[in-house]
Formats: structure tokens, sequence, C-alpha cells
């Protein structure tokens, strides 16, 4: 009898120890953060100027002057963590690349201004309306809030299409446009140049009241490695919860976060990053809270054309929801 006991205490205590070392994390010594220039970057100085270890892990950040940039770390499995764009986000899962979206981190940086005391969708009527971003993003949620408020921008505006957002705010201080989009941090150095820039339109603020969403539309979120989640789950939600309580901190502290930005030479001076704090809506909100909001926005750009979210709406695959 005390033979069998003492095999079944052995047995017990084997199950144990097996059950221990499958769900213990593997140890990682380093992970790699991409982010893009700009609002996106701004997004994260905090973490990137006092975070660069975590329980033991160091944190490496690379800060690329575009998209495809991301798109070719990401592609060559260089990043284990970056912020993208939501869209993109879905086009890369629907392309099986092997990331999870957990969390959206900006709502919307979108404006529409003037050189003249304007006010209201009618007064874009017979207008020539400078954009950036043809068949993309600002260009669809432009579009979209243009239906939504009865007004045609095929028939109605005359849309001109710059390159991109670094030519619209010379464009438009040269006073070549009497309507643009500036988009946040550009819409701020206009301001500091031309004082009286009227803002007619928060796009944003219009995304609310036609979609019925407290946030303004999801623009880009945290694209996370399926092996890092896999492997270090507890990391990744440490390290999530450090990214969420740094954006915190910038919309609490902008000045402090504008002269980090400087300081860690992001290509936005101090003064730029916190003024411009407001409009460049930064706010963490983890997948599981804003679902309504994503399957809205990715319906919308489904309907404009199937591609912009990768030829299919995205199913529960794309996310990872931390609990």
């Amino acid at each position: 009898m005390k033979s069998k006991g003492f095999i079944f205490f052995l047995t017990v205590i084997l199950v144990l120890l097996m059950f221990t070392s499958c769900t213990q994390e593997k140890k990682i010594e380093q992970i790699k953060v991409v982010v893009p220039a700009g609002a996106t970057a701004v997004s994260i100085v905090k973490p990137m100027k006092d975070t660069v270890e975590l329980d033991g892990t160091k944190i490496e950040y690379e800060v690329v002057p575009t998209t495809d940039l991301i798109v070719a770390r990401l592609t060559a499995k260089e990043a284990d963590l970056a912020i993208v764009p939501v869209n993109l986000a879905a086009q890369l899962y629907q392309k099986q690349m092997p990331y999870k979206l957990t969390s959206v981190v900006t709502w919307g940086n979108l404006f529409i201004a003037s050189t003249e005391d304007i006010e209201g969708w009618d007064a874009l009527k017979g207008e020539d309306v400078y954009m950036m971003g043809k068949g993309l993003v600002p260009d669809i949620v432009f579009r979209t809030l243009c239906k939504e408020n009865g007004i045609d921008p095929d028939t109605d505006i005359n849309i001109i299409y710059l390159s991109g957002a670094t030519e619209l705010a010379p464009n438009f201080l040269a006073g070549n446009a009497k309507i643009s989009m500036l988009p946040e941090p550009v819409l701020t150095t206009v301001k500091l140049k031309q004082q009286n820039t009227n803002v007619f339109l928060d796009l944003q603020q219009e995304w609310k009241k036609s979609f019925g969403t407290d946030l303004g539309f999801p623009q880009a979120g945290i694209f996370v490695s399926e092996d890092l989640i896999r492997d270090n789950p507890g990391f990744v939600k440490s390290y999530i919860q450090v990214l969420k309580e740094g954006m915190d901190w910038i919309n609490e502290n902008p000045g402090k976060a504008g002269e980090y930005a400087e300081e860690m030479e992001l290509g936005l001076p101090a003064a730029v990053v916190e003024k411009s704090m407001p409009g460049n809506n930064i706010k963490h909100e983890y997948v599981k809270d804003v679902r309504t909001a994503l399957d809205s926005f990715f319906e919308v750009l489904y309907d404009f054309n199937p591609e912009t979210v990768g030829g299919k709406l995205p199913d529960d695959g794309l996310y990872y929801e931390i609990q």
C-alpha cells in the first residue's frame, strides 16, 4: 500500500512539473518595435524614451518614413510589434501574415480648413478642395462624409489631389488653396504660420455624428507577431499596458511629449507636438472594446473598394483579445 501511495504521489508531482514547463513562457532576449513617422511615432514617444527593457527583454525601436517599410519589416519577420493603419492590418491578415491586431491607438486626424470665414458642408459646393491619398483612407473618409451630409463628391465639388500631406501645407500657405484637407500635425504647423486659418470641419466629429461612435474612426492599431503572442502572452500583455499608459501620459503632458519628440529627432518641433496633441486623437483601446467601431469602418472601406481591406471583410482571426 505504501508503495502504491508513493507511486501515486510521484505521478502527481510529475504531472504538475509537466504542466508548469508547458505553461512557462519562453525567455526572449529582444523584440523590435516599428512605427511610422509622425503622430503615430509620437503615440509611443514615452516608452521609446523610458522603456528600452521590460522583464529582462530588451526593446529596440525603429521609426520609418513610410508604411511600405513597415510592410517590408513585417514580411521579413523583422518586427515583433508594429503600429499600422487598421486597414493595412486587414490586408496583411488576408495575405496570411502571422500577426494579430490587439488595439486601436489613433482615431483620425483629418480636418478641412479654409483661408476664408466659411462653415458647414454646404460651403464645399462648387469649390476646389485640395486633398491627399486618392482612393486611400483620407479620401474614403471624406467622400463618405460628403454623402452622409447630402453632397456628391464627384459632381458638387472639384477634388484636386496632391501627392501627400507634405504638399498640402505649402500649397495652402502659398494661397493656392481656398479649401484644403490638413491632417495633424500638418494643421498645427500651418496654424502656427497663419493664425487665422479657419478649421471648419473636424472629420472625426463628423464621423461620430454619422456613425454613432464616441471615438472617431479607427485609424491605426498595434499589430503583434503570432510567435510572440504564443510564446510570451504575459509579456505582450505587460508591454501593451506600458504603451497604453504612455499614450495616457502624452495626452496629460503634451509639452513634455513635445520635448521628448524633439529630443529623439522624430521630425516634429516640440511646439507642434504640444499644440497638435488634441487633434492627433491618440487613445489606446483594446480591440475587444471597439469591435463595433472596427466592423463599421471596415464595412465602409469594403463598400468603397474591397481591396482596401484585402478583398473581403476580416473575420475574428485578425484579432487577439487581451483580457
